[in-house]
């Protein structure tokens, strides 16, 4: 069975709205820098710890992190 990448892309505007640096989001999780921007860019296949890990130090949920916000028209 392949594994497909997926890319996170709720994860870098999580990051980027409480203002992480990638290396402070390392350090609050445990995880790697290089995992990180791995799973920012879709490389990789994120393991379901990380997306807790991630998501407990951004205020998330895990799925917040897959999708972007769509905006409504008011």
């Amino acid at each position: 069975m392949q594994k497909v990448a997926t890319k996170l892309r709720g994860l870098r505007l999580a990051r980027q709205r409480r203002g992480l640096s990638i290396g402070q989001l390392a350090e609050l999780t445990g995880l790697r820098r290089e995992t990180i921007t791995d799973l920012e860019h879709g490389r990789g296949v994120p393991q379901p710890y990380a997306l807790a890990r991630l998501a407990t130090a951004l205020g998330a949920c895990p799925a917040d992190l897959y999708d972007t916000p769509t905006r409504r028209a008011d």
